[in-house]
């Protein structure tokens, strides 16, 4: 049986963005919390992007340098936050942003890995605004994307220090993860052990099935590792994929991409 390899490269991108996503949406069960994740895949993606670019830099408006993390640009039905900065000033941003937007804004400090220190992790309404926010390949925030009219507070969570075995609300792929990338179960766990006192693990299954909470042993031996993240400072979540050989072995790093060459 034969498949058509862009129709994989889909699959394990979203198999990538939803087992970097899917535990951030069971922890945040706030009513409040109103997110959206579009996808777009391999050159498609940045074909569209370009075409995008090339649409509404018409329509855009330049604004003036401002203490805060955003650079605004301004489309016919929504407003763009492209993320340019760390967040070095909370009280000064809600002020800048909410003079420029007109809106109430909070920035709100939660516990994120030491990657992610002062960088945005997400957004959400406390009233009925749908507000997007786009990701790049490793799970760190690219923009804000949210409507003309806007009901409620806009809350932006920003990146602090964790307490000693506190869940982080975000997280991202970890370095670690290149020196594992499309290993066998049985060839990953001692060095898995080793990066953490908690190793928790899911698979995909050939049918793309999400399994929570796998015991190694019971792990199909044939599966490849895709993905490994910090849930905390001493947890770590590990992905195993049925399907990583359809892409071969050779992938440039544990972020979905499209192979090179």
């Amino acid at each position: 049986m034969t498949y058509d390899l862009s129709d994989f490269e889909e699959q394990l991108g979203r198999e990538l963005l939803a087992a970097a996503y899917r535990r951030l949406e069971a922890r945040n069960a706030r009513a409040r919390f109103r997110r959206a994740y579009p996808i777009l895949f391999g050159p498609l993606a940045t074909v569209t992007l370009v075409a995008m670019a090339a649409l509404v830099i018409p329509g855009l408006r330049p604004q003036a340098a401002a203490a805060h993390p955003f650079r605004i640009i301004y489309l016919e039905h929504e407003i763009r936050l492209e993320i340019v900065d760390l967040v070095k000033d909370p009280r000064v941003a809600e002020r800048k942003l909410a003079e420029e937007l007109g809106i109430d804004i909070e920035f709100a400090a939660v516990p994120m890995p030491p990657e992610l220190l002062d960088e945005i992790g997400g957004a959400f309404s406390s009233g009925t605004t749908n507000i997007q926010v786009e990701f790049d390949e490793a799970g760190r925030s690219e923009r804000i994307i949210l409507p003309r009219m806007i009901d409620g507070k806009i809350i932006v969570d920003y990146g602090r220090e964790a307490q000693p075995g506190e869940q982080y609300l975000y997280t991202i792929t970890s370095p670690e993860c290149g020196e594992l990338w499309a290993r066998t179960p049985q060839k990953s766990v001692a060095r898995l052990n080793e990066l953490a006192d908690r190793v928790r693990y899911d698979t995909y299954d050939s049918g793309y099935n999400l399994n929570s909470e796998v015991p190694i042993t019971e792990i199909d031996p044939d599966y490849r590792l895709i993905d490994t993240m910090f849930l905390s400072d001493d947890e770590l979540l590990v992905v195993f994929s049925a399907h990583l050989d359809a892409l071969g072995d050779d992938r440039p790093n544990c972020g979905w991409s499209a192979p090179q060459g």
